[in-house]
């Protein structure tokens, strides 16, 4: 069989407008936990920059480990439920626990809301990922990857948009709103095999390099590292945002700016497959990354902050496609891939928040001492050195790369 005939042939994979519809649905409640919740914080329940990264780091405690415990969770109950079953119950969950708000005013709500979110959404994704790309190979996994994270992307960043009205007159009701979306979701999964498909070892290495498994290291060094700048910055935004006197209904869709760029880039990854296995595609989402970041915080300007967001946001969106592609091609679809996947994102999720609440510690030490500096000049030191530190290791990984690729032409000829 011909390269090209095992890269587009499909193994029983579930059909991607089932996985789209759902996804799309279920990360409306991932924009608005991870992303709006920051907002909703300060602006309903007044809590402070501290308290709102102290939140987010225990949301990305939580994260990592249901992650993780993703694969060994199905594997446990797969004699009584399917894959499938798991789904369901997990989005129903995310819909009855979404009604708390409503009905208690507290701040221990907003966390319990948003803590729950973040476990359920642990064991959701790395599922749903397995529906992706289980019984896909080659350029039928890239394709599939190409509208499944379209379908996120876009329901992100229409997330903080959608919120605008509500910030305006009650935020908390934007948590209440996803119990129905999350219900919603509950139709495309009829949709879904009781099992995702069915995976070809022939077809699978067929279609992968020899430097894949390198490329997804270095990959899965670039990722949490985004998610570390991503969660230190969305806990300092909205505050950064004070400098520029916006009403609150203005923040949100301001701040999916990074969101919507993120969606250009993907959809420019989807198209164009000659970025995979280039290492220059990590490189060049790592400095737009970096670079976005320090825009971001150091803006004193709306055209600067805009300008910074969407570097950031495409930056996330190479990094992202290319770590997700990797994972499950050199992972074989499994849930576990996609369970270490995420988990290395809620390993970004816990840093980012830690770095901020150090780097205000760092700045009000300095200030202690008689310096004069900005607000966010810690948060920035601090951040800025675990890039380079990630930066370092990537590099050392692209190198071993380099020595391999000069021992497998040595061992050809």
């Amino acid at each position: 069989m011909s390269r090209d005939a095992v890269a587009g042939r499909e193994f029983s994979a579930t059909p991607l407008l089932a996985v789209g519809s759902l996804t799309f649905l279920a990360s409306i409640g991932t924009g608005v936990v991870w992303n709006g919740v920051s907002f909703i914080a300060k602006a309903d329940y007044g809590l402070s920059q501290s308290e709102v990264s102290w939140m987010y780091l225990s949301f990305g405690v939580i994260y990592i480990v249901g992650s993780l415990a993703a694969g060994r969770i199905l594997r446990s109950v797969r004699r009584v439920m399917s894959p499938r079953a798991v789904l369901c119950i997990v989005l129903t969950a995310c819909a009855l626990v979404c009604t708390l708000p409503a009905v208690f005013r507290g701040a221990w709500a907003l966390w319990v809301v948003a803590a729950a979110n973040s476990l359920l959404s642990s064991i959701l994704w790395p599922v749903v990922e397995s529906y992706v790309t289980a019984g896909r190979h080659g350029a039928a996994m890239r394709s599939a990857i190409g509208w499944w994270n379209l379908a996120w992307t876009t329901a992100t960043a229409l997330s903080l948009i959608g919120m605008a009205p509500l910030m305006e007159t009650n935020p908390r009701m934007a948590i209440v709103w996803l119990g129905a979306i999350n219900l919603l979701a509950l139709i495309p999964l009829l949709g879904f095999q009781r099992q995702p498909g069915s995976h070809d070892a022939e077809a699978a290495a067929e279609t992968v390099s020899r430097e894949y498994p390198l490329l997804l290291q270095a990959a899965r060094m670039m990722l949490p590292l985004g998610y570390v700048l991503n969660a230190a910055m969305t806990p300092l935004l909205p505050f950064l945002l004070d400098r520029f006197d916006l009403t609150d209904g203005w923040l949100t869709p301001i701040a999916a700016t990074w969101m919507v760029s993120r969606v250009v880039a993907m959809t420019l990854m989807w198209r164009m497959g000659f970025w995979h296995g280039r290492w220059g595609t990590l490189l060049l989402g790592g400095v737009l990354i970096a670079l976005g970041f320090s825009v971001i915080v150091l803006s004193l300007s709306m055209i600067t902050m805009m300008t910074g967001l969407a570097l950031f946001g495409a930056g996330m969106g190479i990094v992202y496609y290319a770590a997700i592609y990797y994972a499950m091609a050199v992972g074989h679809g499994e849930v576990d891939a996609g369970g270490t996947h995420e988990a290395l994102i809620g390993v970004g999720y816990t840093l980012g928040p830690g770095a901020g609440l150090i780097g205000l510690e760092v700045t009000a030490g300095l200030r202690d001492r008689g310096y004069q500096v900005w607000d966010g000049a810690g948060v920035v030191g601090v951040v800025l050195s675990i890039t380079a530190v990630c930066g370092i290791q990537a590099v050392r990984i692209y190198l071993r790369a380099r020595r391999s690729r000069v021992d497998w032409s040595h061992s050809a000829d």
